[in-house]
């Protein structure tokens, strides 16, 4: 059993907190953040003590930082908690950039304590079925793939999303693309260089989702519609399209085709499904995840619509302590993610292609009967 305090209670932190409750091998004590007043209220609505962050970095009795506060605080957060001397899991990315990821992970390893990051679903039902699938020759040898963020930014759903536009850790790539580019590294394996093109799709954006800020006009800093070819040094070849500027679209998250067949992945931000398989000259078929656990509607609690079990990465990395052995959800995956975002980012302000270095090992696949281990959900 490893104890757990979490930094940031944003909105992000209720699906951890319903997920840690039915994790078997951990248990949430405490919660922090700078809002005093917040960080009392969610505390009594989860049933934990509120402390500040500097007060839940001193306690003793926590073994590991949850750590939820925005990207550009990931850096100064992190350092504090492994310098307090705790293990920590943190929400994507692990850093807003490469020099950032690298220097966490080297004071973890100076440390010798652990850091998991998201994202974590890549344990989940339809990558890790697609992954058999494309490992059992299903669709052949894999000759390409499309990816593809499509929607209008967060500004009519977040209720302060100024930092998604900021320079510092916004924009499509960095925010939602370490989902797409974990998913994609997770099957294909290292990339060895990018191509990219991008723009601004206006120069400022208007808060319209519910909440005090609803109104604000908030500058764009950042590209918020980028394109890409992603070269693996698997010699698969992929496109990946992230845009904040779409209305509506009707292309799917991923697709991966091959000599022998296609297959559509679900969304990566999703443990679930759905998964669809077309052979040669053939309509696409539905292929059945329910024999895996997170295949299971969890979220919202209410009225289950989708399969979100954020925080299964942290359960992983718990049991891998104990027994242990590498973690899945790995700083070195997350670095390469990073190093990806970064070099996307460069090459669309560029016009030339950038060359990628590191290369982490492949991810080992999980099984149901290990994920029916991490999370039980009766509890």
């Amino acid at each position: 059993m490893k104890t757990i305090g979490i930094l940031g209670v944003g909105s992000i932190a209720d699906v951890y907190v319903h997920n840690i409750k039915r994790m078997p091998h951990a248990h949430l004590v405490a919660v922090a953040a700078r809002d005093a007043d917040r960080t009392r209220q969610r505390a009594a609505e989860w049933g934990v003590a509120a402390e500040t962050p500097e007060r839940l970095l001193a306690r003793p009795d926590i073994d590991i930082v949850l750590n939820l506060t925005p990207p550009a605080a990931h850096l100064e957060t992190t350092t504090a908690a492994l310098r307090a001397g705790k293990h920590v899991f943190s929400e994507k990315p692990l850093g807003i950039n490469l020099a950032d990821a690298r220097s966490l992970a080297s004071l973890a390893d100076t440390l010798k304590l652990r850091i998991g990051v998201a994202p974590d679903t890549i344990f989940g039902a339809g990558f890790q079925k697609a992954r058999q699938l494309i490992a059992a020759g299903k669709i052949g040898k894999p000759l390409m793939a499309t990816a593809a963020i499509l929607y209008h930014g967060a500004d009519g759903w977040h209720p302060n999303p100024a930092f998604f536009y900021r320079r510092a850790g916004g924009g499509p790539i960095h925010d939602v693309g370490p989902y797409f580019l974990a998913a994609l590294i997770g099957l294909f394996g290292p990339i060895k260089e990018v191509r990219s093109t991008g723009f601004r799709g206006s120069e400022t954006r208007t808060i319209t989702a519910d909440g005090p800020e609803k109104g604000r006009v908030v500058p764009v800093e950042v590209m918020t519609s980028v394109l890409s070819l992603l070269s693996f040094r698997s010699g698969l070849e992929a496109t990946f399209s992230a845009s904040w500027d779409v209305w509506a679209t009707g292309q799917p998250p991923i697709e991966v085709h091959g000599t022998g067949g296609s297959l559509q992945l679900p969304h990566p931000a999703w443990h679930g499904g759905p998964l669809r398989y077309a052979a040669p000259r053939s309509a696409w078929e539905p292929i059945p995840v329910d024999d895996n656990p997170l295949a299971t509607h969890n979220w919202p609690p209410a009225e289950p619509t989708s399969s979100n079990y954020r925080g299964i990465g942290l359960a992983e990395m718990i049991e891998a302590m104990e027994l242990g052995r590498p973690h899945r959800a790995s700083a070195e995956l997350a670095i390469h993610v990073v190093e990806a975002a970064d070099a996307i980012i460069a090459s669309a302000g560029s016009g030339s292609p950038v060359s990628l270095h590191d290369q982490p090992a492949v991810v080992e696949p999980i099984g149901s009967d290990e994920i029916a281990r991490l999370y039980d959900a009766t509890r």
